[in-house]
C-alpha cells in the first residue's frame, strides 16, 4: 500500500512531540534529519510503529527519521507543519540530554556533511547521465563529437565544476547567513578570469594560483568567515544602510581574503584529503575488506555521511574513487541477505520484508533492508558484513573504481565505467554478483531467529 504522506507527516511530528519541538529540519537521500529541542517528548515506540518508517538514530546531535527514497515527498507535506525558519538553521548546534554541548570536531563533520548532502542529487544526476554518454559512445549510438554529446556532456560535467558554489549556498544557508552572496563570491572564484590563472594581483598583492572549480574546501572555509563577517557587518551598520552596505562589505571583504589566504589554504587541504585517500587505499584488499565491512554500520548510526567529503574530494581531484567502491559491496551484499531472510523465513511478515526490502536494496536504497529487517534479525546483519568484506577483497584486489556518485546498486553500475576499457565496468558488474550471491549464501546457512 502507498505511502500516505500527509497522515504519516502528522503522526512523526505527534510522535516527537510536536512541531513546537522542533529546533531545525532538513532531510538527505533517505532520512528526515530533525533536531529537537526537548527528546524526552519523544515517543518513541510509536514513532517506529508509524507506516513507512523504517528506523530511528539518535546520532550526533540529530534525531534521524529512516524513511527511505520517498523521504523527500514525505518532507514536502511536513514542511507547512513545522517552523518556518527550521530549514535554515544550523544543524548541529544543539545540547545533548547532559546539557553539554557538543564536541568542536562533531560540529565541523556536521556542517561539511550537512554542505555537501543537499547537492548529492545533483551529483548522482550528474553520474547516471556520464554513464549514459559512456553507454552510447561505446556502442556507437553517438559520437563524442556530435553536438547531443557535448551539450549533455557539459551538463554532466556542470555538477562538478561548479560544486563549490552548490557547497556555498548549503553552508550559507545552515550557518544563517546570505546564500546569494556567498554563490556570487564562489561564482566569481569560479569564473574563468579566475580559476586556474596565473600571474594575477589584487591590490598590488600576488594571488595563489589556485583552481576553484571542483575545488569544495575553499568554499568550505569561506563560508564560516563569511558569516562571522556578517555578524558584526549586521551589528554594527545602521539599519537605515544595512541593505546597501552589507553586501558590499561581505564582497569586498572575502573575495581578496579568499584570493589570498583561503584559496591557498584549501588548496593544502585538498590535496592532503586526496594523499589521504590514496594512503587509506593503498592497502589494497585489506583497505576495501575493512572499509566494505564497516560501511553496513556507519550507516546503521547515520554516520556514512561523513566519508561523503572524501570520496567527492577524489573524483573531483583523481577523477575517479577506490574508496566508494565500498558501497558496492555493502549494499549489494545488504540486497542478497536481505532476500535469504525473505526466501528461508517462516513468518509471513518476515518473508514479505526480506523479499521486498531486499529487491529494493538491489535496485536502490539500503535503509529499507537494514532498519527492518537485517538488524532486527542480527544474525543476516553479521553476514551482510562478512559478504561485504569478502567483496572488498575483490574490489581493491582489481582497484575496481566509480567514476561518479550514486546509490551503488545494478541500477547504477553504469558509473563505474571510465578509463580506458570496459574493464573497470565488467569487474564491478562481476563484484555486484558476487556480494549479492555471498549475502545470500553466507544467510543462508547462517540461518536466524526469527524470534
Amino acid at each position: 500500500m502507498a505511502m500516505n504522506f500527509k497522515e504519516t507527516a502528522a503522526q512523526i511530528l505527534t510522535c516527537v512531540g510536536g512541531p513546537e519541538n522542533i529546533k531545525t529540519h532538513t532531510h538527505c537521500m533517505t532520512r528526515l534529519r530533525l533536531v529537537l529541542a526537548d527528546k524526552s517528548k519523544v515517543d518513541e515506540a510509536a514513532l517506529r510503529a508509524v507506516p513507512g518508517v523504517n528506523g530511528v538514530v539518535d546520532q550526533a546531535g540529530q534525531y534521524q527519521i529512516v524513511i527511505g527514497p520517498s523521504v523527500e515527498q514525505l518532507y514536502n507535506e511536513m514542511l507547512p507543519m513545522m517552523p518556518a525558519s527550521g530549514a535554515k538553521a544550523p544543524i548541529n548546534e544543539n545540547l545533548d540530554e547532559k546539557g553539554k554541548k557538543e564536541s568542536v570536531m562533531s560540529r565541523v563533520f556536521a556542517f561539511i556533511s550537512g554542505c555537501i548532502t543537499p547537492s548529492l542529487p545533483v551529483l548522482i544526476g550528474s553520474g547516471l547521465i556520464s554513464a549514459v554518454l559512456a553507454l552510447c559512445t561505446n556502442f556507437k549510438i553517438l559520437s563524442n563529437e556530435s553536438t547531443t554529446y557535448i551539450l549533455l556532456n557539459a551538463l554532466a560535467n556542470a555538477a562538478y565544476s561548479y560544486l563549490p558554489v552548490l557547497v556555498a549556498f548549503a553552508g550559507a544557508r545552515r550557518l544563517r547567513t546570505n546564500e546569494y552572496l556567498a554563490v556570487f563570491i564562489m561564482l566569481a572564484l569560479c569564473s574563468s578570469a579566475v580559476s586556474g590563472v596565473e600571474g594575477l594581483k589584487i591590490f598590488g598583492l600576488p594571488v595563489t594560483t589556485v583552481k576553484y572549480t571542483s575545488n569544495i574546501v575553499p568554499a568550505l572555509l569561506m563560508v564560516p568567515v563569511m558569516a562571522q563577517l556578517d555578524k558584526v557587518v549586521l551589528k554594527y551598520i545602521p539599519d537605515s544602510v544595512k541593505s546597501v552596505f552589507r553586501p558590499f562589505i561581505l564582497a569586498m571583504v572575502m573575495f581578496p581574503v579568499t584570493l589570498l589566504v583561503l584559496g591557498p589554504i584549501g588548496t593544502i587541504i585538498g590535496t592532503a584529503l586526496a594523499n589521504f585517500c590514496v594512503w587509506l587505499t593503498s592497502f589494497g584488499p585489506l583497505s576495501m575488506a575493512v572499509l566494505s565491512a564497516l560501511h553496513p554500520l556507519l550507516v546503521m548510526v547515520g554516520m556514512h555521511t561523513i566519508i561523503t567529503p572524501l570520496i567527492v574530494n577524489e573524483i573531483t581531484t583523481v577523477g575517479s574513487s577506490l574508496l566508494f567502491s565500498k558501497a558496492l559491496a555493502a549494499n549489494l551484499a545488504i540486497g542478497g541477505a536481505a532476500l535469504a531472510v525473505g526466501f528461508k523465513a517462516k513468518k509471513a511478515e518476515n518473508r514479505q520484508a526480506g523479499i521486498s526490502t531486499g529487491i529494493t536494496a538491489l535496485l536502490s536504497v539500503t535503509e529499507p533492508a537494514l532498519y527492518g529487517c537485517l538488524i532486527r534479525l542480527k544474525k543476516p546483519l553479521i553476514s551482510s558484513i562478512i559478504a561485504a568484506a569478502i567483496t572488498g577483497i575483490f574490489i581493491g584486489f582489481f582497484d575496481i573504481r566509480a567514476y561518479a556518485t550514486a546509490s551503488c546498486s545494478f541500477l547504477t553500475l553504469p558509473i563505474f565505467m571510465g578509463g580506458d576499457s570496459m574493464t573497470n565496468f565488467y569487474l564491478a558488474c562481476a563484484a555486484a554478483v558476487i556480494a549479492t550471491i555471498l549475502g545470500f549464501v553466507i544467510t543462508w546457512f547462517m540461518g536466524f531467529d526469527e524470534d
